[in-house]
C-alpha cells in the first residue's frame, strides 16, 4: 500500500498532472532515499561553502522539520531550534548564507526570489518534495556500517524496511550519488571504496562520489576552550549515533556514558540537568546539532558540555564540484 501511494504520487508528477513551480533561481536538491541520518546537512554546508567559492550566492531553504513557525521565514538571531528547526538553525549558526525555513518549498522560493537572497538554492531534504522543480538532484546515502550497506541493497520499503519509495525508480530521479561514512578520516586516501553491492544496485549512469568527515576538534560549549583527550560521556539526539560514538573513541576519547535520544528528540532543560546531576564534575560531548539546542539553557548545564566538530568532505571534491556546475549551466543554456 505504501508502494502504491508513492508510485501513484510520483506518476503523477512525471506526467504532469501534478504541477510543480519553476524557480528563476537555480535549484539543487539534496536528499535522501531512507529514513534515518544520511550526512544531508553537512552535505548541504560543504556544497554551499563550495559554491560561494567559485563565486556564486547560494541560499539554504529548509522544511524547518520539528520547528514550530511554518514558514516563510528567513532565520534570524533570536531564533530558536525549537522556532525552526535543529538542523537549519545549525546550518544558520555554521554557514554564511542566509537560511530560509518554510513548509511550502516552493513559497519558501518566490521568497528567496523576493528578498532578492541569493543566485542559487540549494533545498535540504528536498528529494521527495516535488512541488518545487530542481536542476541538480543529490542523493546522500550512508553506507558506514554493514547493516546500512545490506538495508540498502534489499531495497524494502517502509515498514518493513527503510526506504521511503521503490529504490530503483527514485534513483532514476537522481543525478548524483553521496555515499557518506560517518566517522572520521585523516585524508582522502584512508576512505574506503564504495560497498560493491551498493554499486551493483545504483542505475547505469548514475555517478557515486563519496564522504567522510574530518575531525575540526572538541571543544568546550560554554567559551570554546579544547577539550584534552580522557573520560567523557557521549550525549546525542542523532539518528545514527554509532558513528558519533565510533569518531570519539578514534580521537582517543574513552566513554564513560552513552546517552543516546531519538533524532530531533526535543531536550528539556530539567531533563538535561537531571542527567548533568546524576553525573557532578563528569562531561558531556554533544554533536553540533545538539549543541544548538542547549543554548538558552543554565550556565551549569552548559558548563558541562562540549561538542565534537566535524566537517564533510567529498571525494573526489574537484570532481563532484565539476559535475554539479556542469549539470547546472544545463539549465542555463
Amino acid at each position: 500500500m505504501y508502494g502504491a501511494v508513492t508510485y501513484a504520487r510520483n506518476y503523477l508528477f512525471d506526467h504532469g498532472m501534478l504541477r510543480s513551480y519553476r524557480s528563476r533561481l537555480l535549484v539543487i536538491s539534496i536528499g535522501n532515499v531512507t529514513v534515518g541520518g544520511n550526512g544531508k546537512t553537512p552535505l548541504c554546508l560543504y556544497l554551499v561553502e563550495q559554491l560561494q567559492s567559485r563565486g556564486m550566492k547560494p541560499v539554504i531553504l529548509s522544511r524547518g522539520y520539528g520547528g514550530a513557525l511554518k514558514g516563510p521565514h528567513r532565520i534570524a538571531e533570536g531564533d530558536t531550534a525549537y522556532d525552526v528547526g535543529d538542523e537549519p538553525l545549525l546550518m544558520a549558526k555554521t554557514s554564511s548564507v542566509p537560511v530560509y525555513i518554510a513548509r511550502s518549498r516552493s513559497a519558501g522560493a518566490r521568497c528567496i526570489e523576493r528578498d532578492g537572497a541569493g543566485d542559487v538554492i540549494v533545498l535540504d531534504d528536498g528529494f521527495q518534495h516535488r512541488r518545487l522543480r530542481r536542476d541538480v538532484d543529490i542523493v546522500s546515502l550512508f553506507a558506514g556500517s554493514d547493516e546500512a550497506a545490506r538495508d540498502f541493497r534489499d531495497g524494502n520499503l517502509l515498514p518493513f524496511g527503510r526506504f521511503r519509495e521503490n529504490r530503483d525508480r527514485a534513483l532514476k530521479r537522481a543525478d548524483f550519488a553521496v555515499v557518506s561514512y560517518r566517522r572520521v578520516y585523516g585524508s582522502d586516501a584512508e576512505v574506503p571504496p564504495i560497498d560493491l553491492g551498493i554499486l551493483e544496485v545504483l542505475p547505469q549512469g548514475l555517478t557515486a562520489f563519496r564522504a567522510y568527515y574530518r575531525n575540526n576538534g572538541v571543544f568546550l560549549l560554554n567559551d570554546d576552550r579544547p577539550v584534552s583527550v580522557g573520560s567523557i560521556r557521549a550525549f546525542s539526539g542523532i539518528a545514527n549515533p554509532e558513528g558519533f560514538h565510533a569518531s570519539l573513541e578514534q580521537l582517543g576519547f574513552s566513554l564513560a556514558g552513552r546517552h543516546s535520544f531519538p533524532d530531533h528528540h526535543a531536550f528539556s532543560q530539567e531533563e538535561v540537568s537531571r542527567l548533568v546531576e546524576a553525573h557532578p564534575g563528569e562531561t558531556f560531548v554533544c554533536t553540533e546539532k545538539d549543541a544548538v539546542k542547549l543554548a538558552g539553557m543554565s550556565d551549569k548545564i552548559q558548563g558541562a558540555f562540549a561538542v565534537l566538530k566535524v566537517a564533510l568532505s567529498v571525494v573526489p571534491s574537484d570532481a563532484f564540484m565539476v559535475a554539479v556546475l556542469r549539470k547546472l549551466r544545463e539549465r542555463e543554456v
